[in-house]
């Protein structure tokens, strides 16, 4: 029997208070940043604008660069293995304490990390490298089971040669 239990789910893109307050706790921790507000981590991390074209609720949105809240249609919920194309968040639990989240958009020919916060108690388990490994492995299991079978390429999002933040992107 395991000491811990560690889950994933797949979320649409949505502001909640517990996602608020491990962005909170991350960007301060990791980016010096103490005092960001709620527009900062829903226009950061939520207000995405990528969807499935077939999703009609999405597709009914307008979504513009400088909108606040284009996630507010979206109900919070599991959705399961693979609810379609679009922009997600990979929520990971140990015994049901949010502890990470993988900030992910699908598209029919690329998964893109575009972003991963973490809670920095839990800094000594290098969730950042377990989110990119359970990632690509979501990503092959969606190619193996014909889900998306034109998934080949695995994104990691942003490289600054000059932020040391991402540099750890050079170790893939």
């Amino acid at each position: 029997m395991p000491k811990h239990r560690y889950t994933i789910t797949l979320h649409r893109c949505k502001f909640t208070e517990e996602f608020f307050a491990l962005s909170k706790k991350y960007e301060a921790a990791v980016h010096g940043r103490p005092d960001i507000k709620p527009d900062f981590t829903q226009s950061f991390t939520c207000d995405n604008p990528i969807y499935d074209p077939a999703n009609e609720r999405d597709a009914s949105v307008p979504c513009y660069p400088e909108m606040i809240g284009i996630d507010t249609h979206r109900d919070f919920k599991d959705e399961g293995v693979f609810p379609g194309l679009g922009a997600y968040h990979m929520y990971h639990r140990i015994d049901g304490i949010l502890v990470a989240v993988g900030i992910i958009d699908i598209t029919s020919s690329v998964l893109n990390s575009a972003y991963f916060i973490y809670d920095p108690d839990y800094k000594f388990l290098n969730l950042g490298v377990v989110g990119a490994l359970m990632e690509m492995q979501y990503m092959n299991m969606l190619r193996e089971k014909h889900l998306l079978p034109n998934l080949r390429y695995y994104h990691l999002g942003e490289l600054s040669m000059k932020c040391p933040k991402v540099n750890y992107k050079l170790n893939y």
